[in-house]
């Protein structure tokens, strides 16, 4: 048969600490606080929470459908935002090195056809000058040229 015995918690026979007057409240608690606040020099020192432990502690409130819908979306969110910013980037890479290689070979094909046009104006130039200091070098018998 089982016997039952009572052991008694010793800090429940401790004298715990009561009012101090015969009123029976403390005098401290009827105290004078607004000269208290005001003499205090102290700032009030809060809980070191960072931001992080405040956003997650808020997570309670909402109910837990809620809080799965918000996550989804939030996980859908990035997702597609991490695709598009991998695509955009190689469709950036791929129009660069396409324009540079189909680009700059015609940019310079352009100077060089502009410079052999600049020279053949200077070359004719050259020409009409010579024909107007020296008269009749490129001309036949009647005056004409040939």
């Amino acid at each position: 048969m089982v016997q039952l015995e009572e052991v008694e918690d010793q800090e429940l026979d401790q004298a715990q600490p009561g009012p101090i007057d015969d009123t029976g409240y403390d005098s401290a608690d009827f105290t004078d606080t607004e000269s208290e606040l005001s003499d205090d020099d102290e700032p009030l020192t809060t809980p070191q929470e960072s931001l992080t432990d405040r956003i997650l502690a808020l997570r309670d409130i909402l109910p837990p459908r809620t809080r799965r819908f918000l996550t989804q979306s939030f996980s859908t969110t990035s997702s597609a935002l991490k695709t598009s910013a991998l695509f955009s980037g190689k469709a950036m890479y791929v129009l660069a090195t396409g324009g540079l290689m189909l680009v700059v070979p015609f940019a310079i094909a352009l100077v060089e056809e502009q410079q052999f046009v600049e020279q053949e104006k200077e070359m004719r130039a050259r020409e009409g000058a010579g024909e107007i200091l020296t008269p009749g070098v490129g001309t036949g018998a009647g005056g004409r040229a040939l």
